[in-house]
């Protein structure tokens, strides 16, 4: 994010600069990113705070990833979150958990997740050959990818999946679990 802009402004500064950069109409641009004309507008309007479902359907469209639609243009040497607290906040669960982008550049993103008793984060399939890796630091996290079994992973334990089918995260147990997901996306195809 560049200094000063909120997320929200700065979504919209670059959506809109992708849009013009092709030479599109709002009407062509909704169709092809897979949103509605007046949510497009909204959202280079600076007046949408779009869903994470919405920026990654957008980043689709534009055929960039979410880490690309997210820093724009300038892509400095070494990017530093010196503060995870305030990295974007992307996602909200329904009790209370929380996923955050702390850094990335294409095709590989640093997320933290949060998930309460309860929340479920439920993720479409990603780009052909997308791999994601996380590590759980406390509690338990139930994994289910694909028509796969679920697995539970508790604190200290790793997984490595691909994410080029539809995946969830969920906590079913009663206490907070925490963990750090590692997304790669390779430009290309959506699968």
């Amino acid at each position: 994010m560049s200094a000063g802009a909120s997320p929200p402004e700065h979504v919209a500064a670059e959506v809109r600069r992708r849009r013009q950069q092709r030479k599109w109409t709002l009407d062509v641009a909704a169709a092809r990113l897979g949103v509605s004309r007046r949510l497009l507008a909204q959202i280079e309007a600076g007046q949408a705070n779009p869903s994470l479902s919405t920026l990654l359907t957008i980043a689709d469209g534009f055929d960039i990833s979410l880490v690309e639609l997210l820093a724009g243009a300038d892509k400095p040497a070494i990017t530093v979150q010196h503060d995870n607290a305030s990295a974007p906040l992307l996602w909200k669960g329904d009790h209370g958990g929380e996923g955050r982008l702390l850094v990335g550049s294409d095709p590989l993103e640093l997320w933290e997740w949060t998930l309460a008793p309860g929340d479920e984060r439920s993720s479409e399939a990603h780009r052909t050959n997308s791999r994601e890796v996380l590590l759980v630091t406390d509690g338990t996290v139930t994994v289910t990818v694909g028509a796969a079994e679920p697995v539970r992973l508790r604190a200290g334990q790793s997984a490595l999946f691909r994410a080029d089918e539809p995946h969830s995260y969920r906590n079913d147990t009663e206490m907070v679990a925490r963990f750090v997901l590692a997304v790669h996306e390779p430009s290309g195809g959506v699968a």
